[in-house]
This record gives C-alpha cells, sequence and structure tokens, in this order.
C-alpha cells in the first residue's frame, strides 16, 4: 500500500479523507469527537467519575486502544484487536451496550456527549447510541440507523448529535436542536456535503466536501458559528474541525495553523504560539468546555490552552512531550484523553471526580520469517517463508488482520501480498485467483470475475486506500475495483490492454500508477490534486522510463531506468518528494522504492541500506539502528516496514497498530526520541 486511513494533516487532506473514513470524528469536540490510534490512552482533567482512570482493558495492562472520546463524566475507547467498546466513569453513559462491547457486535468509531455515548458498529455502519435520552439523542433515526441507511462519521455534542451519511454524505443531526444544532444547512445537507463533522453545546460545523469550507449552525451567542474569513471561500479552507462548548477550532489548510473563534473568557479560542503557526502547527486539534488541545506537528506533543482549573490544560508527561507523545486526542467537558505514541496506551489528565482519564490495562498493549511484506493504514502482512502462509497484525476493526482461511494455511496460500487502508489482499498459491478481506464499503474487497479465478487470474496486486488494482494473467491488462470518486479505477487505455498493457502497478489514496509493459513508461491515473498522477518526462517516457513505481496520498516516486536514480512527484508539503542525494543518483542510487501517505523509502542500491524522506511525526522514517540492510521495503499510512537481509522482518512507526509482528521475529523497533511510536489512526 502506500496510503492509509487516518487523518490526515496535509492541504485539504484531512478533510478528504474523513469523507470515507469513520476515524473523522478523532477531531474532537467539548463532548467527544473519538480520536483514532495506535497506542496507549492517556488521559487528565475532571476525575469525580473516575473517568481519568482508564480500566485495564485499555490502559496497558490487559489491552490498549485504537481510538478515545471523552465525555461529561465518563470516557470510552475502542479496544485494540478486538474492536468492543470500552467505558468508564459514571452513569449509564459508561455502560455499552451488546451491539458494540463485544458481545452481539463491535465498533469502528466512537463519540461521546454530556451524558451519552454513540457508535458506528463495524460490520453494519449503523450507529448506536446509549445514556440519556432525554433529547432524543440516544435515539439515531432511520437514515443512520441501519432501517434506511448507515454512517462513516460520528460526533456527539452535549445532548445532540451529528453524522455523515454513507453513499450521500450528508450530514445527520438528531436530539436537542433547540438552538437549530441539528438543522444543517443545503451546503451540507444536500446542495453540499461534507467530510467532516463535529458538535458542540448548542452549535455544530463540518467541512464541506470539496472546497474544504467551514460551516457552521446553531447557537452564535458568543460567536462560535461565525467562522473566519480565511477558513471559507477563496481565502482558505480547513483540515480538521473541532467545537467546544462555545467555541470553535480549525486547523488551516494553507498552513496547518490553529485557528480558533467564540467565547474566549478562558483563553481557550487563543492558542498559543507553538500551534498558531508563528512557532508552529498542528496535526490534530480538540476542543473542551472552556478549553482547547493540540498535537504539534512537529514533536507529536500535546498543547493545550484556555481554563486549567481542573487541571484540563495540563497535558499528562506521558503526552506532553516529558515522557513521551501522543496519537490520538480528544476532549471532555473537563477532562482530556490521548493515546500515548508507540505503547497506544491512554492516558487522561483534569477532572479526575469520575474516573475518565483512567484508561484500562486492556487498551495499553505488548516464529518464522518472511518472503513478502506489505503495510496498510494501520496494519501489516507478511507472507511466511517456507510455508507460504499470510500472517498480518495490527488494527483488525474490519477484519483486516485475519486473512481468511484460503491463504492463511488453512486451504491455501500465497505468493504474493498487498495491504489497503482497511483492507489486504493476496494471490492465492495455484490458483493464481485474488483474494481479499476487510473492509468492503467501497467494493475494495469484492474481487472481479476477471481476476478472482472464475474468467481469469492475476499476475501481481496493489492495494490502496479504498480500491484494489491487479495485473491480470496473460493479458498483463490492469484491472481496478473499489472507490471510484477520483477516477483512481478508471483504467486508460495505455495499461488496460486497449493501446498497452502493464508490468508493474501501484497504488495510493485515489491514485494508480503502472509501468507499461514495453515502455516502461509510467502512467498514472486518478485525482491530480497536486500533480500526483502526471509523472514527469524522466519516467512517463518522453525524456525516460521506469524500473519501479511507488504511489502515496498525494505523490509518486519511480526508479529511473538506466540511472536507477528516484525520481518523485505531486505534493511536497512534507518534503516527500525531495529525494535524498544517497538516492537520487548524485552520491547512490536505488533497488527498490515504497510510498507511504506523506514518506517515502528506498534501498539503496549499493549497500541495501534504507533510506527514508517525508513526514517523520511518527517516526516513520527513522530506520531502525539494527537494521543494517533490507530485501524488501513497505511504506503504510505512517509506517514502514521492510524485510532485513536476509530474513527478520522490521517495522518502524510511531504507533503501536504495527507492535503485533509476533508471527514475524525478530521485531526491530525504534522511535525517535519519543517514548513509543505510534499512529493516528487516522479520526482522529
Amino acid at each position: 500500500m502506500s496510503t492509509g486511513a487516518f487523518m490526515k494533516r496535509t492541504r485539504v487532506v484531512l478533510a478528504r479523507r474523513a469523507a470515507v473514513s469513520v476515524l473523522v470524528c478523532a477531531f474532537g469536540s467539548a463532548f467527544g469527537a473519538a480520536t483514532y490510534a495506535a497506542g496507549p490512552v492517556v488521559g487528565w482533567g475532571d476525575d469525580n467519575s473516575q473517568q481519568l482512570h482508564p480500566p485495564d482493558a485499555v490502559n496497558g495492562q490487559n489491552g490498549t486502544a485504537s481510538a478515545v472520546a471523552a465525555g461529561g463524566s465518563h470516557s470510552c475507547a475502542v479496544q485494540t484487536g478486538t474492536g468492543r467498546v470500552v467505558c468508564w466513569g459514571s452513569g449509564p453513559q459508561a455502560t455499552p451496550p451488546p451491539s458494540v462491547d463485544g458481545t452481539a457486535g463491535t465498533a469502528v468509531a466512537v463519540a461521546t456527549g454530556a451524558n451519552h455515548a454513540c457508535a458506528i458498529q463495524a460490520g453494519t455502519q449503523k450507529v448506536i447510541c446509549w445514556g440519556d435520552d432525554a433529547q432524543g439523542q440516544a435515539t439515531p433515526p432511520p437514515t443512520v440507523d441501519g432501517t434506511t441507511g448507515t454512517a462513516t462519521a460520528i460526533a456527539a455534542g452535549a445532548r445532540h448529535n451529528c453524522a455523515i451519511q454513507t453513499g450521500s454524505s450528508w450530514v445527520i443531526c438528531w436530539g436537542d436542536g433547540f438552538s437549530g444544532q441539528t438543522t444543517p444547512p443545503p451546503s451540507v445537507n444536500g446542495a453540499g456535503t461534507a467530510n467532516a463533522v463535529t458538535a458542540g453545546d448548542s452549535h455544530s460545523c463540518a467541512i464541506q466536501a470539496g472546497t474544504g469550507d467551514v460551516v457552521c449552525w446553531g447557537a452564535n451567542t458568543l460567536g462560535q458559528t461565525a467562522v473566519p474569513p480565511s477558513l471559507v471561500g477563496p481565502a482558505g479552507s480547513a483540515l480538521a474541525i473541532a467545537a467546544g462548548d462555545y467555541h470553535t477550532c480549525a486547523i488551516r489548510a494553507v498552513d496547518s495553523a490553529v485557528l480558533c473563534w467564540g467565547d474566549d473568557s478562558t483563553g481557550a479560542a487563543t492558542p498559543p504560539d507553538s500551534v498558531n503557526g508563528v512557532g508552529g502547527t498542528a496535526v490534530r486539534i480538540a476542543a473542551g468546555f472552556d478549553f482547547s488541545c493540540a498535537v504539534r506537528a512537529s514533536s507529536s506533543v500535546v498543547v493545550c490552552w484556555g481554563g486549567n482549573a481542573f487541571g484540563q490544560a495540563s497535558p499528562a508527561p506521558e503526552v506532553d512531550g516529558t515522557n513521551g507523545t501522543a496519537s490520538g486526542l480528544s476532549t471532555g467537558r473537563r477532562h482530556a484523553c490521548a493515546i500515548q505514541s508507540g505503547t497506544s496506551n491512554v492516558y487522561c489528565w483534569g477532572d479526575a471526580s469520575t474516573g475518565a482519564t483512567t484508561p484500562p490495562g486492556s487498551v495499553n498493549g505488548t516464529g518464522g520469517i518472511a518472503s513478502r511484506v506489505a503495510a496498510g493504514g494501520n496494519h501489516g502482512c507478511a507472507i511466511q517463508s517456507g510455508t507460504g502462509k499470510v500472517f498480518c497484525w495490527g488494527s483488525n476493526l474490519d477484519g483486516e488482520s485475519t486473512p481468511p482461511a484460503a491463504v492463511n494455511g488453512t486451504a491455501g496460500t500465497a505468493i504474493a501480498v498487498a495491504a489497503g487502508s482497511r483492507h489486504a489482499c493476496a494471490i492465492q498459491t495455484g490458483t493464481s485467483a485474488v483474494v481479499c478481506w476487510g473492509y468492503d464499503g467501497d467494493g475494495q474487497t469484492t474481487v472481479p470475475p476477471s481476476v478472482d479465478g472464475t474468467s481469469g487470474t492475476a499476475s501481481a496486486i496493489a492495494a490502496g486506500y479504498s480500491h484494489t488494482c491487479a495485473i491480470q494473467s496473460g493479458t498483463a491488462k490492469v484491472v481496478c475495483w473499489g472507490a471510484a470518486s477520483g477516477g483512481q479505477i478508471a483504467v486508460p487505455p495505455e495499461v488496460d490492454g486497449t493501446l498497452g498493457a502493464a508490468s508493474a502497478i501501484a497504488v495510493g489514496h485515489e491514485l494508480s500508477c503502472a509501468l507499461q509493459a514495453g515502455t516502461h513508461a509510467v502512467v498514472c491515473w486518478g485525482y491530480d490534486y497536486v500533480g500526483q498522477a502526471e509523472p514527469p518526462d524522466a519516467v512517463n517516457g518522453i525524456a525516460g522510463t521506469a524500473t519501479a513505481i511507488a504511489a502515496g496520498y498525494l505523490h509518486g516516486c519511480a526508479i529511473q531506468t538506466g540511472t536507477h536514480a528516484v525520481i518523485c512527484w505531486g505534493d511536497h508539503l512534507y518534503d516527500q518528494t525531495a529525494v535524498p542525494p544517497s538516492v537520487d543518483g548524485t552520491s547512490g542510487t536505488a533497488v527498490a522504492i515504497t510510498a507511504g501517505d506523506l514518506h517515502s523509502c528506498a534501498i539503496q542500491r549499493s549497500t541495501g541500506q534504507v533510506v527514508c524522506w517525508g513526514d517523520d511525526v511518527d517516526g516513520q522514517i527513522d530506520v531502525p539502528p539494527g537494521l543494517a540492510t533490507a530485501g524488501a521495503i513497505a511504506g503504510g499510512e505512517s509506517h514502514t516496514l521492510a524485510i532485513a537481509s536476509p530474513e527478520p522482518t522490521a517495522a518502524w512507526r510511531g504507533a503501536a497498530a504495527i507492535a503485533a509482528l509476533a508471527h514475524l521475529l525478530p521485531l526491530l523497533h525504534r522511535r525517535r526520541g519519543r517514548a513509543a511510536p505510534r499512529r493516528r489512526s487516522r479520526a482522529w
């Protein structure tokens, strides 16, 4: 893979990703947008109901968390691996129903309100709520409860909720609507759609799909819905949005700076220089009752500001840079919780009277070798040497880490494997049929007859964010399936068998690329926001060709024929296309290439050493010192995997989402000067 799910941090990346991922709510609001990541949960703030004391199931004792949400006097998390919702604190809202607690079902997203909580059930995508229902906030409408529709994102306010409906991408709200907070405008509910949503006390906001404009509705008594001009229209747009009780914050697309508006009586709407663009920027944002928090882009350190009567604006040492950093963040009324990078343990701080900031041990986390390896959104897969069995590890919310019998050694094995954001695919040994598993919301695991063995098979496979491509055996034509929003599965004539075929394929978020058979020219198609679908003349056949290709979230890379130099194109905001001299032909060249969401890596031809560049917020380019040389490499959303020469599998990233390399020892893991790695996951 070359892309992932979880929140993004460039331009309109966060917002675009949110449109197709339930993880979008991780941006946080006063009452509980969930934050998604793989790592220990850390909490701080009000603990009068034990909301600051996560149970062992998610505090690292007996488990860790992949998502966390802080509410009024309770907190909830999605347990890593099992997908079951675990809550703590006071009231019935701290007791999730069987449909999501692992008894009769699990969840892919969770959000907490003042005295209620909601989740999106795994598999069905229907919204399930529990707790206080005085205003109807715990009774989701038929349009998202599975009766006539489902949801891809959920946000909980004090006494109301908003969700993004599957398919239409319309914002649907319910519960207390006294101030109009449950009546989204046509710009995100008909005439336009949304890819991110948040809810406050009596107002709601969303990021409009396509434009990136921030749209707010409901009470405006303190200016909480008066969106700044720099977040609307030609003047600018937003990557992330978070609503507090009476204030709102967003991460501006143009520079990743945090902007806030509304009630500033406690300083909650005045972000510090460390995240407002003066001295730093942010990748995650959350807003509470009278305070706000963010995760810094440069260091993954949690920074909070505003009211601090309960310590809610004083992040725990485990995530403030003292003893660790964060991969996920959520704020409640007077407390906050975060997922620690690397460990996936939950830590909370602030008002400790309810215990919502004390994550359970079940979320704080802890042969053979491999011949093939693939890195996905928050999971990884490999083919075991000798046996051909497929093993996967990491996030399993959609079954992406549970390979079927057809390739896990029970009824068959595999010769090739690929991992997408929330799915994976393999080519079965003997039959050459493509087999896929995991999330199928966009049809990415529904393999067409032309390569599933019915009327054809495959010789190569690649998995992206929500689509998959394969090269058909015999014809060598490219066949793609899954999400089509950016034209990523509309294979061009040059490689679909009409005017030519392919010898290699690579797919990213809404991007697909192939090497044309015979000419070796790079051909790309799909979303072309920053030129990622326009390979340069040096590799597109005009002035040169390529021997290998890789596709990331908004960029592509290739190894040029003859020179063996790495050439990259597309988005460069995180220097993911700034190829270092050691592999760009200046002082060295490459023999293999891979691309993650916002980073790239290559294996140097002369030494076999791994060289990485681009975004390093999760340590994804910090090659472990113990990895002397590598025989294969794979870039995930925000982590990287390699097969060490001659045999061990090595992994590095800022998260424990890939920590389960139990099947493929030894595991080499390092995080640059941080307590441990993480990711984000991406809703936040």
